[in-house]
């Protein structure tokens, strides 16, 4: 499952030669980016026509088939040799062959995916796209999540609007106007190229000559409404006085009175030390939507290997968590799961999930080697720290 781009994937990393700074401040969620790199072994083997070969039979469930000359978009969920058949038929008629979800079956995929998620602060979604020669999958159109597209084999022809046609929220879909429009952006995709496309900008690419796979990889967003819905929950939650139901007669005539209660609600509720407090909430409750990465645990737990002061450790690639310390201890939030650690254990927690790799004895605080290995054991048992 060695993947070198996989090994030490960072934002930086995925968007090279730009820069993070120049991502962040112009790209992000405002315009395009297109990467050419000139590099077609940028992605090594990160999923290649072997692995998709591998996953149409072993994942069938996944698979759909596109085909924007014909307007056929279609999925086939049977198992059984006739449906696989249909999608090589369909394959050989020129469709863009799709594998959706591929993070929940695919290793690579899934590191891939997870691997972002602390830089981000976003969870991911994984699909491939793999298209005959001189196929063309899906009419022109766009998305509501933004989206990095990695070309892992061939090439590929795209054109792209350079003015975004909508600004959609994440439940918003595309019912009509699927047609390029205005001033556009064509270029060719090569493998190991890269576009970044926020989400509302109309899009669509096709084949020349030769065949074409590329991941998409999409940004399942933690969007600012739902903060915003947790702080007015939380708000009628603590006031009862936010419960009432709307005064008799509210469908008709005016309601001054209720506009300004409204008001006075949210003027209450614009308060920095309470939203403050939310956010705490609301980045909790986050943290349990982001998967745990939980591959070794078995064999740690019915094959232990004793664990010495001279072993190095180091926390897991992809961990998201949330420390949460007060005067008598300190809590970590994980996954579903919270565990408390008394207070002077602070700088050593912070140590052991901050530091990227790192022998035991090299641990932060206050502890005695016998205690430090006694720790990491814990943070292992809890699959946050992991042999490096």
């Amino acid at each position: 499952m060695t993947c070198r781009f996989l090994e030490n994937l960072t934002l930086g990393s995925l968007i090279a030669p730009v820069s993070e700074s120049e991502f962040r401040e112009r790209y992000w969620e405002r315009e395009p980016l297109v990467v050419h790199r000139g590099d077609p072994d940028y992605y090594g083997n990160l999923y290649t026509l072997r692995d998709f070969d591998e996953a149409i039979t072993r994942s069938p469930e996944y698979v759909k088939v596109a085909n924007a000359a014909t307007q056929r978009n279609l999925s086939y969920k049977s198992t059984v040799a006739p449906g696989l058949e249909g999608v090589l038929a369909d394959m050989r008629d020129g469709c863009t062959l799709v594998l959706d979800q591929l993070q929940h079956t695919e290793p690579k995929l899934r590191q891939l995916c997870r691997a972002l998620c602390p830089e981000f602060g976003h969870r991911f979604q994984c699909n491939v796209y793999l298209t005959p020669p001189n196929g063309k999958g899906f009419s022109p159109h766009w998305d509501n999540h933004d989206v990095f597209i990695l070309q892992v084999l061939g090439s590929k022809h795209w054109k792209l609007e350079k003015t975004r046609r909508i600004f959609p929220d994440k439940f918003e879909k595309m019912d009509d106007g699927r047609e390029l429009r205005g001033e556009l952006d064509a270029f060719t995709l090569n493998q190991g190229d890269l576009i970044y496309i926020p989400r509302g900008f109309v899009h669509a690419a096709e084949c020349g000559g030769e065949p074409s796979m590329h991941i998409t990889l999409g940004v399942t967003a933690i969007f600012f409404a739902d903060l915003l819905d947790a702080i007015i929950k939380v708000a009628v939650k603590q006031d009862e006085r936010l419960r009432l139901v709307m005064p008799l007669g509210f469908m008709t005539g005016s309601q001054p009175a209720v506009a300004r209660r409204a008001s006075a609600v949210l003027r209450q509720i614009a308060n920095e030390e309470f939203i403050s407090a939310v956010i705490d909430q609301f980045r909790d409750q986050m943290v349990k939507t982001f998967l745990l990465d939980v591959s070794g645990q078995i064999l740690d737990f019915f094959q232990p290997k004793p664990l010495a002061i001279s072993d190095v450790v180091g926390p897991r690639s992809s961990l998201m968590y949330q420390l949460h310390p007060n005067e008598d201890s300190i809590r970590i939030n994980f996954g579903a799961r919270s565990i408390t650690f008394p207070s002077f254990f602070g700088d050593s927690l912070d140590f052991a999930l901050k530091t990227p790799r790192y022998t035991i004895g090299d641990i932060a605080g206050e502890l005695e080697d016998e205690e430090k290995v006694v720790f990491v054991e814990r943070l292992m048992q809890e699959g946050l720290v992991v042999r490096k």
